[in-house]
């Protein structure tokens, strides 16, 4: 009797390891994508920016409007920046796990492997969102620049945070639209002017989120993009947005400013592993 309940729990063990094995092969084919877990902040005056001094950075989406004219001017860069900085941050690390993700599929496209559905149906979107179907071109475009470069642009087009289109439509890097069907607002910067419109957005992330997918789609930007792929810094990469101002000046200006403000420190923030959560092995078999 002992000897057939003791076949009978080795059978079983085997059993639980044989579907375990098959749950472990299941999980390790298929990229599990990174949640940043976002704390809502709503902006009713100054004091509501949280400062940020940590490269662990807490993400934050402050909702609301602030009127930065209305802020100290020895305090506005400093609060502007604050504001500003978790949703770059945000951005670039979820610009960070895409590319992770697409050289998840390309090594296992390179090794003969199966992807799985939902793999599948990732690269598929990305290809469509980057117009490319190229995935060593898909890689360059998604791959984001230096959080320095994104700040210091806010600060060229907002006039640190001061416009009117980033105090009524979020839109922080002075992104024009040409067409109806987008979210925007007539603006007329001078008299008998022709009509210009500029996008609005529901959010700063947003605004940033766009931002960063438009320099990473629009042809005047390959030059730029092969530099950022090759790891270029801020000062490496403003030489080669003359196409984004219309002003000679561009580059010295905005290299004026990362000095100034030593925006390049910011270079090295991420997301504070706290509010970073990702499907473990653990997690995954404990669910069964």
């Amino acid at each position: 009797m002992l000897r057939i309940i003791r076949d009978l729990f080795y059978f079983a063990l085997i059993i639980l390891a044989i579907y375990l094995f098959a749950k472990t092969e299941k999980f390790n084919s298929q990229y599990w994508p990174v949640e940043i877990k976002i704390r809502d902040v709503k902006m009713t005056k100054v004091d509501s920016i949280i400062y940020q001094s940590d490269s662990a950075l807490i993400p934050l989406n402050y909702i609301g409007s602030l009127d930065f004219r209305s802020v100290d001017p020895d305090k506005r860069k400093d609060l502007f920046v604050q504001h500003l900085l978790p949703a770059i941050v945000i951005t670039r690390e979820r610009l960070l796990d895409d590319l992770h993700h697409v050289e998840f599929i390309e090594d296992r496209i390179t090794r003969k492997k199966s992807i799985s559905d939902s793999d599948s149906i990732f690269i598929v979107a990305m290809k469509l969102k980057y117009e490319t179907d190229s995935i060593v071109e898909l890689e360059k475009r998604i791959y984001p620049h230096p959080v320095s470069l994104a700040l210091t642009q806010a600060v060229l087009e907002s006039g640190w945070g001061t416009s009117n289109i980033f105090r009524n439509g979020n839109n922080i890097f002075g992104i024009m639209s040409f067409s109806s069907d987008d979210s925007r607002s007539l603006i007329q910067f001078q008299v008998g002017d022709d009509e210009r419109y500029l996008r609005t957005y529901n959010s700063v992330i947003e605004s940033v989120e766009h931002y960063y997918l438009l320099i990473s789609k629009l042809s005047s930007y390959k030059r730029f993009r092969q530099k950022r792929w090759e790891g270029g810094s801020s000062t490496d990469l403003l030489h080669l947005m003359g196409s984004y101002h219309e002003s000679n000046q561009y580059a010295e200006m905005a290299q004026s400013i990362i000095v100034s403000n030593n925006l390049e420190r910011y270079d090295n923030f991420a997301i504070d592993p706290e509010y970073k959560k990702i499907l473990t092995l653990k997690s995954f078999l404990m669910k069964y």
